[in-house]
């Protein structure tokens, strides 16, 4: 992560003489945040690949700062557990903007970072390519997916393996039934096909690895009870 890119981003977006915080302060949260031990992909990593893809196609959306914020906050408060992160990561946005922007303005990016739950479609063009921007790992070469892939499930270490696969099964199937997997028009156009025969084969390997550990698990024995005491 780039303390000059932000603070640039920050200063552009974020009125000086208001209740706001810092540049330098927000991006020393931030920079914390990310390199927190029990992330293994949601990580500064993760932010830089994000800010990679939004480099190149920020010139489609005509509020690309707005989409750049959201790409630095939208993790912020990931944790082991993950469930409502997306809006800490809102509500941390607000409170380190306060009013130093437009409340307008600033609604739409605490609503952008809400939609990388990936639960529902975006509405406007800058939401849309933040959520491709998000799920832009499904569309890289497979090795580089795969090592993503087992990053989140580093992540996850406290979830039993078959929790995992079946978690993992249902939110790809519920990707892959939409219509189109990317919502921009430069991700549907150029990363489509590469995310659809990606998710297609990590699913064929993730319900192997759920029917192994299915058949272990049942095929586990039986621990023999321990005697106590002189028992014949």
């Amino acid at each position: 992560m780039n303390a000059e890119r932000f603070q640039r981003l920050w200063g552009r977006n974020v009125r000086p003489e208001s209740s706001a915080w810092s540049a330098e302060d927000v991006y020393a949260y931030l920079d914390k945040q990310y390199r927190h031990p029990c992330r293994s992909y949601h990580d500064s990593g993760h932010v830089d690949q994000c800010l990679g893809w939004f480099d190149r196609y920020s010139d489609t959306v005509d509020d690309a700062d707005a989409v750049e914020l959201a790409i630095w906050f939208h993790d912020a408060c990931y944790s082991p557990n993950p469930q409502g992160h997306e809006e800490r990561s809102a509500k941390l946005f607000s409170v380190m903007a306060a009013d130093g922007m437009d409340s307008e303005r600033k609604q739409r990016i605490i609503d952008m970072i809400g939609y990388t739950t990936h639960t529902r479609e975006p509405g406007s063009a800058e939401e849309a390519l933040l959520v491709d921007i998000d799920l832009a790992s499904f569309c890289r070469p497979w090795h580089q997916y795969l090592i993503d892939t087992a990053k989140c499930k580093a992540e996850k270490e406290q979830v039993p393996d078959l929790d995992f696969y079946q978690g993992q099964i249902r939110f790809l199937e519920g990707l892959l039934k939409r219509n189109s997997f990317y919502f921009s028009p430069p991700f549907r156009e150029h990363h489509e096909q590469d995310a659809r025969a990606n998710i297609t084969r990590i699913l064929a390997l993730l319900e192997s690895r759920l029917k192994k550990s299915s058949t272990s698990s049942a095929e586990a024995p039986l621990r023999r009870p321990e005697r106590h005491g002189s028992g014949l």
